[in-house]
């Protein structure tokens, strides 16, 4: 136990190094003490509407999803379709046509839909970037789609850089002049033109945010090469990083930007992925950033990842395949989607083509929900963004059918003392005095107590309690056997009166007993008034590669024996198993 709890604390400090890392470019926007709340967008081939999104709302409310895309249209005066998601055109549109979707947006009020994106793409495409009044057009299609956004109450753009026609406007190759003008003049008018869509936008909403499908992320092999810019004249995405500083240019502190990696999300199957695609995003990109945009960079573009469904489903050999290692797909989809979570700075987003979250007019969807062809997909998607509300579900249904036993044993610390329970010669866990079936650990130097105190108690049947005193940092633990994938709700109830702080600590082992880096752990911390009885409550998930679950019932910085921290029905339920 060496390597873990006498460097408690230095673990503690490295996970805060790593949130402080992730969130410190926005740590003036969200609460006092507070993370950003991760949320998962949905976007796909089932794209609502805004009528859809209007009529269907009850319905949808009920995924896992915090917003949506939203393929909104309007009717031009001839009475044909215009769909805001081909605002890459030199026709010339008019606002009024597009007031049924503000009607309908109106209308739309949700608690859990609080995050929608009005969905645009560079698409018919064909406007040159040396075409001013082509591209006066296209500024003020996107204004218009900015209007739509304010006033119909929604969270900002969503921006597909994908060209689906022929036309390729971030190829400099593909571009009709490129005989005439060099890459870097097309690299000039991209930036100007980003500017000048960035601008349209902040006219409306300075506060809109524009979540990408990608940004730079699409150009890795560029941004992490010495010659950054030479490797990009080759690729098909070259005057995109001109077209983002033209964005950046031209964006108030206000506006928020997000990459959403959809190459490397779509593939992403490991905790590593994800963490080098954000070290992509967040540090080599950099290099084809214009050092005068870098901080503004830095302070405004989020990390973001795309999930692509479909890739869970597909055969081996198909381009787009996430291999589930002998799991049910829904449970690979859980584990990679706990992943994009915690490294993403606010949104995961996900693509699906095949079948649907809800109902659509578009024929090529299947008429199979998610749910049907990927059984447990509802639950392992709030699971991996929201375990808090999965953890009261799952303990209610394990209520209902009378399966609520915990794992662990002496969770109520009834059986009185271990005495001489057999010490576990590989560690410096200590049983004597301890509560049965329980050791104990305290740092060096520390010189407090621990023990079973039967003088207290949480619930009802008197039974004890597991308590700490005059301790610097330790804690009591208890480990069970558990393989990758198994999920557990763990529940306890802790007070503290005195000096110091307390937790229970979820930690990971190897099938041979060796500790899994600390990123890895889940701290649970108490709810509830200082000095009654705090509820502890969390849902865990084990990672790949561990074969041990070691719960750690945490005290520390307690000064005197009159500072003390008792923990009591400590149990921890399985809710699921592998397959």
């Amino acid at each position: 136990m060496k390597y873990t709890f006498n460097r408690c604390w230095k673990a503690v400090l490295f996970a805060v190094g790593l949130i402080l890392i992730a969130e410190t470019a926005y740590a003036q926007q969200m609460p006092q003490g507070r993370m950003i709340r991760k949320k998962l967008i949905a976007l796909g081939w089932d794209a609502p509407d805004t009528a859809t999104l209007r009529a269907n709302l009850a319905e949808m409310e009920k995924t896992p999803f915090d917003g949506v895309a939203i393929a909104a249209s309007g009717v031009d005066d001839a009475g044909r379709k215009v769909a805001v998601s081909w605002a890459f055109s030199s026709t010339p549109w008019k606002r009024e046509w597009f007031q049924n979707c503000v009607d309908d947006l109106k209308t739309v009020r949700s608690s859990k839909l609080t995050d929608n994106f009005i969905r645009v793409g560079v698409n018919p495409g064909g406007v040159d970037w040396f075409d001013d009044e082509g591209w006066k057009q296209v500024v003020e299609h996107i204004r218009i789609v900015a209007w739509i956004a304010r006033e119909g109450g929604v969270k900002g753009i969503l921006f597909d850089p994908e060209s689906y026609t022929s036309n390729k406007p971030f190829s400099y190759s593909a571009q009709p002049q490129a005989a005439r003008h060099s890459w870097e003049e097309y690299q000039i008018k991209a930036r100007q033109r980003g500017r000048e869509m960035v601008e349209a936008i902040a006219s409306v909403d300075p506060n809109l945010v524009i979540l990408t499908l990608f940004m730079n992320s699409v150009n890795a092999d560029g941004a992490f090469s010495s010659e950054p810019f030479k490797v990009l004249q080759l690729g098909t995405y070259n005057l995109y990083p001109a077209f983002i500083n033209g964005w950046l240019d031209g964006a108030p502190p206000s506006m928020t930007f997000v990459d959403g990696a959809e190459n490397q999300g779509y593939l992403a199957n490991s905790e590593l992925n994800f963490l080098q695609t954000a070290n992509l995003i967040r540090n080599g990109a950099l290099s084809i950033v214009a050092p005068e945009n870098r901080q503004k960079y830095l302070a405004q573009v989020q990390v973001s990842f795309g999930i692509y469904l479909d890739a869970y489903l597909n055969p081996p050999s198909a381009l787009w395949y996430v291999d589930s290692k002998n799991s049910p797909p829904a449970q690979r989809l859980q584990f990679n989607v706990a992943s994009a979570v915690k490294t993403a700075d606010e949104y995961v987003w996900f693509y699906g083509e095949k079948n649907r979250w809800w109902p659509t007019s578009n024929k090529s969807v299947s008429p199979q929900r998610w749910e049907d062809v990927m059984p447990g997909i509802n639950d392992a998607l709030l699971t991996a963004n929201r375990p808090d509300l999965m953890t009261a579900r799952k303990i209610a249904e394990l209520q209902k059918n009378e399966k609520l036993t915990s794992v662990l044993q002496n969770g109520n610390f009834a059986a009185g003392q271990a005495g001489q329970v057999k010490q576990d010669a590989t560690t410096d866990w200590k049983t004597v005095g301890a509560p049965a079936h329980w050791s104990y650990w305290q740092a060096t130097g520390s010189k407090g107590t621990f023990n079973q105190d039967n003088s207290i108690n949480h619930g009802n049947d008197q039974s004890g309690t597991a308590r700490v005193a005059g301790v610097q940092n330790g804690c009591f633990t208890q480990r069970i056997d558990v393989k990758p994938g198994e999920m557990y709700v763990l529940q306890g109830w802790m007070k503290q009166v005195g000096q110091g702080i307390g937790w229970i600590r979820v930690r990971w082992q190897t099938p041979d007993g060796k500790f899994i880096d600390p990123v890895s752990d889940i701290w649970l911390h108490g709810v509830g008034e200082p000095g009654a009885w705090q509820k502890v409550e969390g849902m865990v998930t084990v990672p790949d590669g561990a074969g041990k679950l070691v719960v750690l019932l945490v005290a520390g910085n307690q000064s005197t024996e009159q500072d003390v921290a008792w923990f009591d029905d400590v149990n921890l339920y399985k809710i699921n198993s592998t397959n």
